[in-house]
C-alpha cells in the first residue's frame, strides 16, 4: 500500500588520504595528477552499493601557492590499470573507463591561515564497490597550474558515503 512506513538504517562511512608530494617544488599544468594514484579504504561494505555525501581537501600550507585555483577528484572502483605518477597529465585512457566512476570538482580552495581548505558537500553521488572491495580510488587534479610553495607538502582528502 501506498500508505505502508518501514524502517530504513544506513552505515556512515570516512575516509582519509595523506598524499604526500614529491621533494621538489615543480610546476604543475593545469590537468596534471598531485601525488598519484590513491585509494579510500573502507569506504562502504563490501561490494555495496554507496552514496558519496561529502569530499573535502586539506592542504598543509601556509598560503596559496601562486596559480592555484581548485581541484578535481577523479573516482575508480578499482586501481586505475593508467597509474599516472605526480605532475602527469591526467587523462582516461581505454583501459581506465571499465572502473571509472566519475569526478567531483572540489572548488575554490581557502586559506584559513595556516592551512588551506576546500569542501564540498551534498554531492549525493552513487557507486557500487567492485567484488571483494571496500575501497574507492582516484586521482586528485589540479583545474589551475600552480607552483608548489615546498618540498613534500602534504594534502589530506577526505571522502565520505552511506550505505545504500
Amino acid at each position: 500500500a501506498s500508505d505502508a512506513t518501514f524502517a530504513a538504517t544506513s552505515v556512515g562511512y570516512r575516509s582519509q588520504v595523506t598524499v604526500t608530494r614529491p621533494a621538489d617544488t615543480t610546476p604543475y599544468t593545469a590537468g596534471d595528477v598531485v601525488g598519484g594514484a590513491i585509494t579510500f579504504t573502507t569506504i562502504g561494505p563490501t561490494a555495496g552499493p554507496v552514496m558519496l555525501t561529502s569530499v573535502d581537501l586539506r592542504y598543509d600550507v601556509a598560503a596559496i601557492p601562486s596559480g592555484m585555483t581548485s581541484f578535481r577528484l577523479h573516482l575508480y572502483s578499482a586501481t586505475p590499470p593508467s597509474a599516472l605518477a605526480d605532475n602527469a597529465a591526467w587523462d582516461l585512457p581505454s583501459g581506465d573507463r571499465s572502473v571509472y566512476i566519475g569526478f567531483i570538482d572540489l572548488g575554490t580552495i581557502a586559506d584559513l591561515g595556516s592551512t588551506l581548505f576546500t569542501q564540498v558537500d551534498g554531492v549525493n553521488k552513487q557507486a557500487k564497490l567492485a567484488a571483494a572491495e571496500t575501497s574507492l580510488y582516484g586521482y586528485l587534479v589540479t583545474t589551475g597550474g600552480y607552483t608548489p610553495a615546498a618540498n613534500s607538502e602534504v594534502l589530506a582528502p577526505t571522502l565520505r558515503a552511506i550505505a545504500l
